[in-house]
């Protein structure tokens, strides 16, 4: 679609170079300019022309008055409808290119301006006699890349689906101030979302340096547990509190015994289900078990004393440990 705007540019330019030249002070000549720009094929754009100041003499009062009707003209070429030139009197009458050249614009700027467009609404607006006539100057706008759309014909009501069209309409001064005024809304609507959304940022940045602050006060008080940690304190812990007193040595104990005492998570009442049996585990039914051999010498007499034990004494221990210890 740049293109297109870009072609038409440089098809105007050729009739700009003549109202710059020295003929360009006769009012007819200007007008025959005028008449020339409006009926070639590839001239869209008007509003340069419009502002040389030849074509704005038109409008003194010194020009005939069958030729100001042509700076009027220009202007609906620029950036009126079919409509508009139908509504005003006294203009120059149109040759059979430059109607059509006329409606090819009028269509663009209802193509955006209508939703939906239906064949009845054109032919209406555009002064065309039947839907075929229509569908040929649509069909010519596709092939121009003036926009770009589809007929559909079969419908209820027949439509013409346009999806783009070219930037090729001039802006009529007059409708600069509302053109500004609304771009100003918009530009205040655009900053209310900004300020919005930096609100949002500055929210999420602020929930994040919180969450690392908790974290890192959180690693602080664990990196402190563990410096003063000590695993010979931590093992203690684990044991019967006889043993943790010491009372392994009163036993008898060494420390693979502690060790094997460990291992064996039903010593504690852990989760482990094995009991001795004749090999050294408790039996799953019984409720109490009979003493097995031991390597331990032990003297079982009356009052007899084996390592700072009484008989009694060393048949718990006997008992307790088992073949296995």
């Amino acid at each position: 679609m740049d293109q297109v705007h870009t072609r038409a540019m440089e098809a105007l330019q050729p009739f700009i170079h003549l109202t710059k030249s020295s003929s360009a002070t006769s009012p007819r000549f200007v007008a025959n300019i005028i008449t020339n720009a409006t009926t070639s094929p590839h001239t869209y754009v008007f509003a340069e022309l419009l502002e040389q100041p030849a074509v704005q003499a038109l409008q003194s009062p010194d020009t005939p008055a069958e030729l100001r009707g042509y700076l009027t003209l220009l202007k609906i070429f620029a950036w009126g409808t079919w409509q508009d030139y139908q509504q005003t009197p006294d203009l120059p009458s149109l040759n059979e290119e430059q109607a059509r050249k006329l409606r090819l614009l009028s269509l663009l700027s209802l193509a955006a301006t209508i939703k939906p467009i239906t064949y009845e609404i054109l032919i209406k607006l555009l002064s065309l006699s039947a839907p075929s006539d229509l569908e040929t100057l649509v069909t010519a706008a596709i092939y121009a890349s003036l926009i770009t759309a589809r007929l559909s014909p079969a419908t209820t009501p027949p439509t013409v689906n346009v999806t783009s069209v070219a930037p090729l309409r001039d802006v009529e001064p007059t409708s600069l101030p509302t053109m500004i005024s609304t771009l100003t809304a918009w530009e205040s609507r655009c900053g209310s979302v900004i300020n919005d959304i930096e609100a949002e940022i500055a929210k999420i940045r602020a929930d994040s340096a919180q969450r690392r602050t908790k974290e890192h006060a959180r690693v602080v008080v664990i990196e402190k547990i563990l410096a003063g940690w000590n695993p010979e304190t931590a093992e203690a812990s684990l044991l019967p509190e006889p043993i943790a007193r010491g009372g392994s040595r009163k036993l008898g104990w060494k420390p693979r015994d502690i060790g094997a005492a460990f291992k064996n998570r039903d010593f504690f009442g852990g989760s482990n289900k094995r009991e001795f049996d004749d090999d050294g585990y408790f039996d799953e039914h019984a409720d109490e078990f009979e003493p097995i051999e031991s390597g331990m010498d032990i003297d079982e007499a009356p009052g007899s004393r084996v390592g700072g034990l009484s008989s009694q004494g060393a048949r718990h221990a006997k008992r307790f440990l088992g073949k296995k210890l």
